[in-house]
């Protein structure tokens, strides 16, 4: 089958799953009206959906599955885990009276979800502005817990650029950052995206010790001596960062 008979198929299992939710449930005989296919067509793709937990017939009538349902309430607490998040930024901002990030790792890139800078957290004006993980602290955070294979995709996909002077661009470099990082339980970002920029960062993680993302501290370079970067800013992160791990759990968000 060709990439583009792949996204046909995929293409119309997506459109008979919408008809169903639209009609609140249907029969063949409807969705094939419905979506100007054939009723065997449609049956074949509600065999697979069926097979899979995402539809379920009662008689001749198809319904969603409670596949959806899981899905859904995933994909709610995922948002309350990163609405929450928002929560403990503003939080950080404030006591460091810095700047405050949290993001994500996607795709073997970051993503920033929230900033603050004082007392509002708002969601980031980078959402759409993927970094490179080894060029910002949340990205060598969290590579830092990832398994060598993980980092050696990464790596494939996306090289190490050097955004600035400061930016490592070795692999071997980067291994031996990744080490220190492990052994200190933070990361640091000493003006390697942006110049002038100095960030610590730790990970959050879930109770069973995957990581949900990462949460930063960060201020200008004239201005955040070492004695910051290496020590303020982690005992800030490391203080807080566990109150929110703690408060996903008590939420049932995890």
């Amino acid at each position: 089958m060709t990439d583009s008979q792949l996204l046909t198929t995929t293409e119309t299992s997506l459109a008979v799953i919408e008809a169903i939710q639209e009609l609140d449930g249907a029969t063949p005989a409807e969705l094939a009206a419905a979506l100007e296919l054939s009723e065997s067509a449609v049956y074949k793709h509600l065999y697979t959906l069926a097979k899979h937990g995402y539809v379920t017939s009662e008689g001749d009538e198809y319904r969603l599955g409670a596949r959806f349902y899981h899905i859904g309430m995933y994909v709610r607490n995922r948002s309350k885990v990163y609405e929450l998040a928002g929560k403990y930024v503003i939080e950080l901002a404030e006591q460091s009276n810095e700047e405050s990030d949290f993001g994500i790792e996607e795709n073997g890139r970051i993503v920033t979800l929230f900033d603050s800078v004082g007392s509002s957290a708002k969601p980031s004006s980078r959402l759409n502005n993927y970094e490179y993980m080894h060029t910002t602290a949340i990205g060598k955070a969290i590579l830092a817990r990832l398994p060598e294979s993980r980092i050696d995709e990464i790596d494939d996909r996306w090289g190490l650029p050097e955004l600035t002077e400061e930016t490592i661009t070795s692999r071997a470099e980067l291994d031996a950052e990744l080490e220190r990082i492990r052994e200190r339980g933070y990361a640091i970002n000493d003006q390697e995206s942006i110049p002038g920029k100095r960030v610590a960062g730790v990970v959050a993680e879930g109770p069973n010790g995957a990581v949900i993302g990462g949460f930063t501290v960060s201020g200008p370079a004239y201005r955040i001596e070492d004695a910051d970067l290496h020590q303020e800013f982690p005992d800030i992160l490391q203080r807080v960062v566990p109150n929110f791990e703690t408060e996903l759990v008590s939420q049932g968000l995890l």
